[in-house]
Formats: C-alpha cells, structure tokens, sequence
C-alpha cells in the first residue's frame, strides 16, 4: 500500500488529507490517474499545477512522472499558488 498525503488546495480538491492507495507499486502517473479519478476538479490535479514529492524528494529530482512508488512508500501533494499579472 502506498500512502498519498495531500496538502493545500488539492486537499480540498480531493476532499481529504490523505489516501491509501491499494497497489504494491505504482508510477507517479498512475497515482495521479487514481486522484484525478476522486477529484471534484481533476484539471487542477495537473503536473503544472502541483509538486510531488516521494518520501520527501521531489519527483522531478528522481525520474518525473515515471518514478516508481511502492508499498510504503509516501506521496505528498502540494498544490502550486499561481499570480501575477
């Protein structure tokens, strides 16, 4: 099982602080597939909208969207603040 852990606006998105996700691994794509699926608004869930960290590294230090995450591991969400004129 691999824990998500989400923070921010996503949070609201999601309409929770965490999930389970019932996998032994998964890519960082297919996770997102599985939050866009629970989303009240799945465009927001968007890579160019959010940072994903897997057990506290930023995906994209790893191999982005193709990093694999397996059971213990723990994804956290965060929602990225756009502005500006």
């Amino acid at each position: 099982m691999i824990t998500i852990n989400i923070l921010g606006g996503a949070k609201k998105i999601v309409g929770t602080s965490s999930l389970e996700f019932n996998r032994s691994n998964a890519s960082i794509s297919e996770i997102l597939a599985f939050l866009q699926e629970n989303a009240a608004e799945p465009k927001i869930l968007s890579v160019n909208n959010i940072l994903i960290a897997v057990n506290g590294v930023e995906s994209s230090a790893l191999s982005g969207n193709e990093t694999v995450a397996k059971t213990g591991d723990v994804i956290t969400i965060v929602s990225v603040v756009h502005g500006g004129n």
